[in-house]
This record gives C-alpha cells, structure tokens and sequence, in this order.
C-alpha cells in the first residue's frame, strides 16, 4: 500500500524528492550565508537577504533564517567565546573546518538563544546539517560538543544518555 504523502526532512518515495522542513530549510540558508559572509567578508544580514532573494522559500522560512541569524549576528561575541570554551578543553580548536564552526554556531545559539526550539531538536538539527555540509567524521564531534552545550545550559534537563530529567518544554523533542 502506497503512502499519502511525505514527512518533512525525508526521502519522498511518491515524487523521489528529499523534502526539507521549513526550519531545517531555514537553517541550512543561515548555514550558507554564514560560510559565505566568512568567506567573502560581507555583512552576514545582507549575504543571508542575498541568499533569500535567490532562492523561493516560504514565509515562514524566511522569517525563522532571520530570526536565527539576527540571534547569531548579535550575541557573536558570546557565542565564540563559548565555543572557544567548549572546544579548547577536549579538542584542537584548529583541526576545526569553516564549516564545522558555522554548524556549531548555530547549534549553540539555538541552544542558548531559542527558547521555542527544544534542545534535542537544536542538537539533532545540528548533527543533520554536519552529515549535509561536513565530513561524516564531523557529525559526532558536533553531537559531542552540542550535547555539552545542552547539559551546561539545561543541567536540570539533560542526562547525556538521552534520558531527561522531567520531559518539560524545552526537554522534549
């Protein structure tokens, strides 16, 4: 028996499309104008406003990949700092891509800075735009580093096993 339509961020077997969610969208086009503002050395609003007039993306994408940048664009003092942080005590800071940071970035301030976006959902969000963009091997240093993140910032919510302490809001996926 054939299914009636698609879930979102899958493989559509009807059409033979890989659907993306708007807010995964959204963030692989925060992800992109990001890795082309440090690339190019542009304002990161106006590469994220060019990358929007490039592409047709629903409102609700837009809105979210501005809201995401704008986080990311106004606590980047922070959130370098913590990353900083985070990385220098286990790992190599410069064995770290361009891209690798840019996915974590906006791991951490999803993390930190979206309430609405619950962390197991900032986390796996993170570990799919590394399998994307990044090399394979990048995907568990970015869970490692998000799931930190996460239990520095939720230490109340967060068990690293994936059980959690009281499922509340931001707890859940």
């Amino acid at each position: 028996m054939a299914r009636k339509g698609c879930f979102a961020s899958s493989f559509c077997s009807l059409t033979g499309e890989y659907r993306v969610g708007k807010r995964r969208k959204g963030r692989e086009i925060v992800l992109q104008s990001m890795y082309a503002s440090l690339i190019s050395g542009s304002e990161l609003m106006a590469t994220l406003e060019d990358q929007m007039t490039q592409r047709e993306s629903a409102p609700e994408t837009i809105d979210f990949a501005r809201d995401l940048a704008t986080k990311i664009k106004s606590h980047a003092p922070d959130l370098d700092r913590w990353l900083s942080s985070m990385i220098s005590e286990k790992w190599d800071p410069s064995r770290l891509g361009s891209l690798e940071v840019v996915v974590l970035t906006i791991g951490l301030a999803e993390i930190k800075h979206s309430p609405e976006v619950p962390f197991r959902v900032a986390i796996n969000e993170g570990c799919e735009l590394a399998r994307r963009y990044c090399d394979e091997k990048s995907v568990g240093f970015v869970n490692a580093v998000l799931d930190r993140a996460a239990a520095q910032t939720y230490p109340d919510l967060k068990n690293s096993s994936g059980n959690s302490q009281g499922d509340t809001e931001k707890g859940s996926a």
